[in-house]
């Protein structure tokens, strides 16, 4: 791919560009410039923004624009009759039988704590599997995230034109992706690499230039 000088804009030489070291000279502005941090702030040549792939649903309309991807996965196969198994077992058996004999056991409910609570994260996981979606809004320059199911999930608002960059973080190898400016603010967690990869140039070509 071209590597653009985020200087001058001029497309940088191959012969000027020193992957092992991470870095890139631009001969025309006479500017050193580390690679990897250019290569953060624009897409890659092959992505169309045209051709969303599957899951992923943009709206653009030049200051105004949406990119939501749907966090469902064949995971969900699997965690569907776990979470049954699980939720279901632990809380009837701890918490049905005392609704079904009409008596409260202070130390059985107090037991019960970790599955109840562990039963909540593994059910909105699950669901969020099946139904979650991850979503980023721009209108005008005020953005915002959105990662939940429906309208209920967490939101954070900020200004778009404080993104400078878009990176793929690894993290104990679960990927997902940040922006960068005056704060980090990180998302999708739980996509495929293929609707990772969309919405990190998507965003990336919606950069300040």
């Amino acid at each position: 791919m071209d590597v653009i000088c985020t200087q001058c804009k001029r497309k940088i030489e191959t012969e000027d560009i020193n992957v092992a070291k991470d870095t890139a000279y631009c001969s025309s502005c006479q500017n050193l410039l580390i690679l990897s941090s250019i290569l953060e702030k624009q897409p890659n040549n092959n992505f169309d923004i045209n051709q969303p792939v599957s899951g992923i649903k943009v709206e653009d309309n030049g200051y105004n624009w949406s990119i939501e991807a749907s966090n469902r996965s064949i995971t969900a196969i699997f965690l569907v009759p776990f979470t049954l198994v699980w939720a279901g077992g632990s809380l009837s058996g701890i918490y049905g039988s005392q609704l079904i004999n009409g008596e409260f056991d202070p130390s059985l409910s107090l037991f019960g704590l970790p599955f109840l609570l562990g039963s909540i994260v593994l059910m909105t996981f699950t669901l969020m599997n099946i139904f979650g979606r991850t979503c980023v809004r721009n209108e005008n320059g005020k953005a915002l995230i959105f990662i939940g199911i429906g309208s209920f999930g967490w939101y954070r608002r900020f200004g778009w034109k404080n993104i400078d960059q878009v990176k793929e973080v690894n993290l104990h190898k679960n990927r997902h992706l940040s922006l960068e400016g005056n704060k980090r603010l990180n998302l999708g967690w739980g996509l495929s690499s293929e609707k990772r990869y969309f919405m990190s140039n998507f965003l990336r070509s919606k950069l300040k230039k």
